[in-house]
């Protein structure tokens, strides 16, 4: 742990280095939010290394080179993760997402129509006069009739009811 001077060295060292180090990393790294990771790290390394740091040498081509290892790190980590995508692969995903599209297609137009269901039910469903009774229902799951939870727990048993008669009318697989 730095004492408390090292700490404020430390904060006006890299307070006045750090905008040309982020410029350096960004120089050498497209993705935006990779650079950001990137000067993450290179911050706490520094902290964590600066008792090592030697006062009589400049701090900004020390924290260069920190960065640069940093960066190194980085770019091994992207190399390694790096999924390879052969033309035999793409055509096998393309044909999987064909396939799999038209089902998701049934699925939004299943919730727009549960959806708007909801906005039939809305009246009735707080009156009591479906699903049993608010009133019933709120005591069932503990919650005092009128305020938000037993309202937003309602909303999802309108929607769980909606989707099974959806399904019992062959609307959702």
């Amino acid at each position: 742990m730095l004492e408390e001077h090292q700490q404020i060295r430390f904060t006006q060292l890299w307070t006045d280095a750090q905008p040309t180090v982020s410029q350096y990393v960004a120089s050498l790294i497209r993705d935006q939010w990779a650079v950001g990771d990137i000067m993450q790290s290179t911050s706490l390394a520094l902290l964590q290394k600066f008792s090592e740091y030697n006062d009589s040498r400049p701090f900004l081509p020390w924290a260069l080179g920190v960065a640069k290892f940093e960066i190194l790190g980085h770019r091994r980590n992207a190399a390694r993760n790096r999924m390879i995508c052969d033309s035999e692969f793409i055509e096998m995903y393309t044909q999987a997402w064909a396939e799999i599209a038209p089902r998701m297609s049934d699925e939004a137009a299943a919730l727009r129509h549960c959806v708007g269901e909801l906005k039939a039910v809305e009246g009735t469903a707080s009156a009591g006069t479906d699903f049993a009774s608010a009133t019933q229902f709120s005591r069932a799951f503990a919650k005092p009739k009128g305020t938000q939870s037993s309202n937003d727990a309602l909303a999802r048993f309108a929607i769980t009811q909606l989707h099974y008669e959806s399904k019992s009318n062959g609307i959702v697989s």
